[in-house]
């Protein structure tokens, strides 16, 4: 299947750069349309921006990100864009994190170093109802 003709746009908030540029490379070669932030703050203030616009079909947020974490940026978007659904990510020393992401919301996690097939599978299920990306 296709993605829809209007490219669902995904935003991506991790402070590492070389991971937010990795993700983004990777989403794009999928079709999707990609922003990204380095930050929570940033990042909520873009979904905000953009809503009347050009609103988000989903998010891909680190949990251990310093300004604000992916765990309070989980609770805002539940709060103020519910119908966002958000994969949460963070490394394998904070599984504890990635469950209470779970409780909060977000739909799918991914452990770092994240596996370029488990990816896509992921933001196939979450991101698209679980219709097949066109590569």
């Amino acid at each position: 299947m296709n993605i829809p003709s209007t490219p669902r746009r995904i935003i991506v908030i991790d402070h590492d750069d070389d991971v937010r540029g990795m993700l983004c490379d990777q989403l794009s070669a999928f079709g999707f349309e990609v922003a990204a932030e380095d930050n929570g703050v940033s990042g909520l203030s873009r979904v905000a921006y953009d809503w009347e616009t050009a609103p988000f079909h989903g998010m891909l947020v680190e949990l251990q990100m310093p300004v604000l974490g992916g765990l309070a940026v989980l609770q805002e978007m539940a709060e103020r864009f519910p119908t966002v659904p958000v994969i949460a990510m963070s490394d394998s020393a904070h599984v504890g994190k990635l469950r209470q992401a779970m409780k909060l919301g977000a739909r799918e996690y991914l452990i770092k170093p994240i596996d370029r097939e488990l990816f896509r599978r992921k933001c196939t299920a979450v991101f698209l109802n679980g219709k097949e990306l066109q590569q």
